[in-house]
């Protein structure tokens, strides 16, 4: 965390910064877990039948643990480069973040309720 730009112990910076960062990666770990019943809850929808319904699964799977790796970088680089403006500034990037996540995490808590 060169340069970083917060007041304070540096330990306690880099402690909040990473603390931040690996709650953004728990909650996203959430989006996964609640996705994936929603996914399938869609293909239900479409006409899914007992044969493909395991083939959507893996490919859901996949495809999220893909997005997960692409969004543990880019959010671990965002909340680095907003942190390097201003305390507030990664703070901010960190509640937009958490803010998009929870509201995922709605969604697709309520797409099977709705669908099936």
């Amino acid at each position: 965390m060169k340069n970083v730009k917060f007041v304070g112990n540096a330990a306690a910076q880099v402690i909040l910064f990473y603390l931040l960062w690996f709650a953004s990666c728990g909650l996203f770990i959430l989006n996964i877990v609640t996705a994936l019943p929603a996914l399938r809850a869609v293909a239900i929808s479409f006409g899914a039948d007992q044969w493909t319904l395991p083939a959507v699964h893996r490919f859901s799977l996949l495809g999220l643990a893909v997005a997960a790796v692409v969004f543990f970088f880019w959010s671990e680089a965002g909340y680095r480069r907003a942190s390097e403006v201003s305390l507030s500034r990664f703070l901010r990037a960190f509640a937009w973040v958490t803010g998009a996540q929870l509201a995922m995490i709605v969604v697709a808590y309520l797409i099977p309720r709705m669908v099936l």
